[in-house]
Order: structure tokens, then C-alpha cells, then sequence
């Protein structure tokens, strides 16, 4: 991690506060914490070993942000209530999917102030993102409050746009952003202040042409019986459970709850059970309580088998779970 340090005062009056962070992570959990103005946890579905990147720069109430993901990730969370956050990606190996949409390359999505969100990013992603005050956008509509600008990006939280606006917009905050040893306080601040009226400038084009949000998911109640089957598997993580426990609960079928989790989380209702199960087992694992064993989490978890969840465990993670618990320690 790397931050700079705060500029000097000027006798002009008040320098801006600027700071830099660099997040290199080796846990998706580690990598979630990354970004002040998202409050957000990551799960990884994907197996291998997890590595991924998060570098920010800050001035004032500005943030801007390069993350990069080796694995692919269930996200969900809420931005702040003080920021809008806008994201573009600029590499997917697949498509991703954002709050009920498949999405690719060419969407951008926005993280409404207080909203929760769902991200599924593929086994590859590079994305940029910016986050400011909504009042930032006083000058595309003086006469709208911020909270007119809240309400706005909650009803079209993405938008598809393959256009040069966007895609200079992308560029310059990629360049920006891409050496995380470079750029003092002075040139930070200056590039961050350009960042913002490019990032509005875009924003008014794209509120001029009004785009398509993307297609959403073939049926609507996809989304809500993922995160209700997912809400079921999480307070019974220790007990064994079948995928027709989980249908009769819910009251679907069991094409339609293996549609909606590969729809969602790309993967079938089993393996992605088994993945939260592994992902719980982690972060005990890592909590570095005194006393901890292997055996004792993979029982807590509903692995009846120390072996299995020993394979298991590798196989998705990259790394035994005894070396888990000896790098915390």
C-alpha cells in the first residue's frame, strides 16, 4: 500500500488534500476494502489463486480508480451516500452481470448514492471508475438539486455506449492512473480537477442522447430468486442442504433456480453453494483467531469431510487452508 503525503500548506490559502493508495491483494476480501467510497464485499467463484489491484488517487471529495480482478467476483454492496461513482471497463474476458443485466466492454454503470448493488465481473476485468459529489453536477442543470442527480443515476444505473466520448473518457483515466509512482501533489490535483470536468462533459452528453439502459434478464424474478436462495444458503451454511431444500423454501422450480444462478453468478446452485462454503472457511481461516483449526472450520461450514474440503479448498483457492492459516498468523 502506498500513500503520498498530504500537500503543504500555501500561503495562497488551502492547498487541496490529495493522497494516493495502492491496494495489491491476495484475497478478494482484501481487495473489497480497498475503495473508500464503495462499502462493498466481494466473493470469488472462480478457482485458482486470487490476485488482483486497486490504485486511487483522491483530491478533496474526487476519487479516481484502476482495479484489476484475475478471478471472477460477486460483488454487492452500497456507494456512500455523499458519491456517485461511475465505472467503464476496459477489459473483459466475458460478459459481466450488473443489477438484473448482462453486460460487456461498451456499458458504464453507475453507483447511485446509498443504493445497493450486484456486480458479477468474468475470470479477466480491468475497469476505471470515478467517484464525486453529486453536487458536482450543479453546473449540467442549475436548477436541479443534487438529489435530483441521486435519484436519476438510481433509475439508469447503466447505460450502453460504445462512442469516442466514452471511450476517451476511459483512456484518460486509465493513462492516469496506470503508475501509481508517478504524479506529486501539484500534477494530482491538476490531473483529478481535468478528470472531473471530462467525467461531467461526458455525463451531459450522455444525458442529451438519453441511451438504452441494455437488455435486461429474459425474466425478471431471476435476480430475486438468486438473492433469496443465496440469503437461504448463507443462515444454513453449517447444515447440509439440497438444491430441492432450496426450491421447496423458495416455491420455485429447479429450472428455474439453476437459470437464475447461471444467469447471475454463472455458475449452477450446487457449486456455487460449495463456494460459499469455501469462501466462509476463508475468512475464518484468515481472521487470525487464537485456537483455530482446519478441521473445526470445515465443520462449521458443512464440510462433513476434512479431505474433500482440503481439495476443495485448494482447487479454488490456489493454497492449501493450513498454509491459509499460517500466512495470517
Amino acid at each position: 500500500m502506498h500513500e503520498a503525503p498530504p500537500p503543504s500548506p500555501s500561503a495562497n490559502g488551502p492547498e487541496p488534500r490529495a493522497s494516493k493508495r495502492l491496494v495489491q491483494a491476495r484475497d478478494a476480501d482484501e481487495q473489497a476494502l480497498g475503495l473508500a467510497p464503495l462499502d462493498q464485499s466481494y466473493q470469488q467463484l472462480s478457482s485458482g489463486k486470487f490476485s488482483g489491484s486497486l490504485f486511487s488517487a483522491t483530491v478533496d471529495d474526487v476519487t479516481v480508480f484502476r482495479e484489476t480482478l484475475n478471478q471472477s467476483v460477486y460483488q454487492t454492496g452500497h456507494s456512500d451516500a455523499r458519491h456517485i461513482t461511475i465505472a467503464v471497463a476496459c477489459e473483459l474476458s466475458e460478459q459481466a452481470y450488473w443489477n438484473g443485466r448482462h453486460i460487456g466492454e461498451d456499458a458504464v454503470v453507475a453507483f447511485a448514492p446509498g443504493r445497493e448493488f450486484e456486480l458479477r465481473t468474468p475470470s479477466h476485468a480491468v475497469c476505471v471508475g470515478i467517484s464525486l459529489p453529486p453536487g458536482m453536477l450543479h453546473s449540467l442543470a442549475p436548477d436541479l438539486s443534487a438529489e435530483h442527480w441521486v435519484r436519476h443515476f438510481a433509475a439508469m444505473d447503466c447505460w450502453m455506449d460504445g462512442g469516442s466520448a466514452k471511450s476517451a473518457l476511459a483512456s484518460r483515466l486509465e493513462a492516469a492512473l496506470l503508475d501509481p509512482s508517478e504524479s506529486e501533489s501539484e500534477g494530482l490535483c491538476a490531473e483529478v480537477r481535468d478528470l472531473t470536468e471530462l467525467t461531467i462533459d461526458y455525463l451531459a452528453g450522455v444525458l442529451d442522447r438519453q441511451p438504452a439502459s441494455g437488455p435486461k434478464l429474459r425474466a425478471d424474478s431471476y435476480p430475486r430468486i438468486a438473492r433469496r436462495a443465496r440469503a437461504v444458503m448463507i443462515e444454513r451454511m453449517g447444515e447440509p442442504i439440497s438444491i430441492s431444500d432450496l426450491c421447496n423454501e423458495l416455491g420455485c422450480s429447479r429450472r428455474a433456480l439453476q437459470y437464475a444462478f447461471e444467469s447471475i453468478f454463472d455458475v449452477k446452485p450446487v457449486a456455487y453453494l460449495r463456494t460459499l462454503r469455501l469462501a466462509a472457511a476463508r475468512k475464518a481461516l484468515t481472521a487470525n483467531r487464537r485456537g483455530t483449526t482446519v478441521q473445526d472450520v470445515a465443520a462449521a461450514v458443512g464440510f462433513a469431510h476434512l479431505p474433500r474440503f482440503a481439495k476443495d479448498y485448494a482447487r479454488m483457492y490456489g493454497e492449501k487452508p493450513s498454509e491459509t492459516l499460517l500466512w495470517r498468523r
